[in-house]
């Protein structure tokens, strides 16, 4: 393993040393291959090949984070997302963890002052290897559809995960970085039905489901993301009385 190697799988282990035991993953990818995807306005300004890694929450993310994040740190006076601020605060200690090295984090609900996404966590999710980005305009049967938005799929957790954000290491390359490609597991029929399902049925939850995921969200968190956010402190409030529920 040359040195380059080397010091991406160690930053990697610092990242998965603060967020692995709370129900996130992470995976590796070079700037370049991102952009190579992008149009130019979305681009990041940063060399070819800086190493930069997408965080994935897991179905468990919601009681292993969340949780004890509402629990003990939430602001109750904050006009941010509980879900977002809960996203901050872990970012936070991944950087205190690797507070020797220069680490910029952007996060899928940030926009630049244009209103655009900082960062497009999809298309980082797909060069990563982690997940495999469906597009509508991939599949025949739904090129006479009205416009459909594009999904990813993991393969283990299906649709029952979310990409959270990207961490870059501006002062890191590791050209040599092997690249992944994401794993295809779906066949042609069953991508275009859960791009489908995506669009005009996501509220039945049922194109998470496709290819089998080996884990789902919990009861409670199906619950939360299915009240709408104005709605949603009443569960927090039964969280907090009952952490353990």
């Amino acid at each position: 393993m040359d040195e380059e190697c080397f010091r991406s799988q160690g930053l990697k282990e610092k990242v998965d040393e603060v967020l692995c035991p709370l129900g996130f993953e992470s995976h590796l990818f070079l700037v370049d291959w991102y952009n190579q995807q992008v149009a130019e306005k979305f681009k990041l300004n940063h060399p070819p090949g800086t190493l930069a890694c997408i965080v994935i929450s897991q179905p468990a993310m919601f009681e292993k984070a969340f949780i004890p994040f509402v629990s003990q740190h939430l602001d109750r006076d904050s006009l941010r997302d509980p879900i977002d601020q809960c996203m901050l605060h872990y970012f936070g200690k991944v950087k205190e963890n690797l507070r020797d090295v220069e680490v910029i984090s952007l996060h899928d609900f940030q926009l630049t002052p244009q209103r655009r996404p900082k960062i497009l966590v999809q298309t980082a999710g797909h060069v990563s290897g982690a997940v495999r980005f469906y597009r509508p305009s991939e599949f025949d049967a739904l090129q006479e559809k009205k416009k459909f938005y594009p999904v990813c799929h993991h393969p283990r957790w299906g649709g029952w995960f979310a990409l959270r954000g990207v961490f870059i290491f501006p002062h890191v390359t590791d050209p040599n970085l092997r690249r992944i490609e994401p794993p295809c597991l779906l066949s042609e029929s069953e991508s275009s039905s859960m791009i489908e399902m995506y669009n005009l049925h996501w509220q039945d939850w049922q194109w998470r489901d496709v290819g089998n995921p080996e884990e789902k969200y919990s009861p409670l968190q199906i619950r939360y993301f299915e009240t709408p956010p104005s709605e949603r402190n009443q569960i927090i409030e039964k969280i907090l009385e009952h952490p353990e529920t």
